[in-house]
């Protein structure tokens, strides 16, 4: 999600990489669960409901409306994680640690197909749907990215990124530093942040797309259910998740008119690749 904020105001000020030294070990959160119950908005992208595909062996459609729902992200229909009641404990100030933009909760039908849009209302408290009663994360090996960052947060400029410490969010103070890499817990890490610059990229140009529409026109619908069509609602059952996202990347960028299509493929956002699902 994008924030208003300055790096400063929302962080320490200092820019770091991933070989670099930061403050965030709490000596493994020793069962502290607040970050699961503060009610983020956990925006997942492609190589999150890859890896919850893999280790859960339960397909994007199968998940949506029980475990994650789609939400209007910055204008965007994403997948988020779809948090549940919590009444065993009182409801905490909501926080978003990737950012404070708007969103707007979509229903959906059996298909997954968008329906509607209402804003957040609710004021129950709420937790992650894969938080145990343990208070530990059922999902920790392959847990979204926003929660591997966390309290990390990036800060982008010009399509690239610095990683950023976030302060005043986590509730336990940090006694240890670690570098950015060990703290994130990514085989392959330079292959996660092309992947991570590449995905940016799709987002940013997809809403330099959908500059000037309408929150409720046609072209903005058709786009967005595409995004949502190409890298969440299709068969994720690969071995090689970068390459494959990487062709996909191409082509919804030849389709979008932002790069030179495949031979034989069409470009420009025709009607019948773009229609409602």
């Amino acid at each position: 999600m994008l924030r208003e904020e300055t790096v400063e105001e929302i962080s320490d000020g200092r820019l770091y990489t991933a070989n670099d030294m930061v403050r965030v070990g709490t000596n493994d959160c020793s069962g502290c669960s607040d970050c699961c119950r503060m009610g983020p908005v956990i925006v997942l992208d492609p190589l999150d409901v890859f890896e919850l595909n893999r280790f859960l062996g339960r397909s994007f459609e199968e998940l949506l409306n029980d475990t994650i729902e789609l939400k209007v992200i910055d204008g965007l229909i994403l997948p988020v994680l779809k948090l549940v009641k919590d009444s065993s404990h009182e409801k905490t100030p909501s926080k978003v640690p990737q950012g404070s933009g708007s969103s707007e909760t979509l229903s959906c039908n059996a298909q997954g197909n968008p329906l509607s849009a209402a804003g957040d209302t609710s004021d129950e408290a709420m937790v992650c749907p894969y938080l145990g009663d343990d208070g530990r994360c059922s999902i920790h090996d392959f847990r979204p990215g926003i929660c591997r960052l966390y309290p990390l947060g990036r800060s982008w400029e010009n399509g690239d990124f610095h990683y950023i410490l976030q302060v005043n969010e986590c509730t336990r103070p940090a006694v240890t530093k670690m570098k950015v890499r060990k703290w994130l817990g990514i085989p392959g890490l330079s292959a996660y942040e092309d992947f991570c610059r590449s995905w940016h990229s799709v987002l940013e140009k997809t809403r330099l797309l959908l500059e000037g529409t309408e929150p409720d026109s046609a072209l903005r619908r058709r786009v967005c259910i595409y995004i949502l069509r190409q890298f969440y609602m299709c068969d994720w059952n690969v071995d090689d998740f970068y390459s494959t996202f990487e062709a996909r990347r191409g082509e919804a960028m030849g389709k979008l008119g932002f790069a030179q299509p495949a031979r034989g493929t069409s470009a420009g956002l025709p009607a019948e690749d773009f229609g409602l699902l």
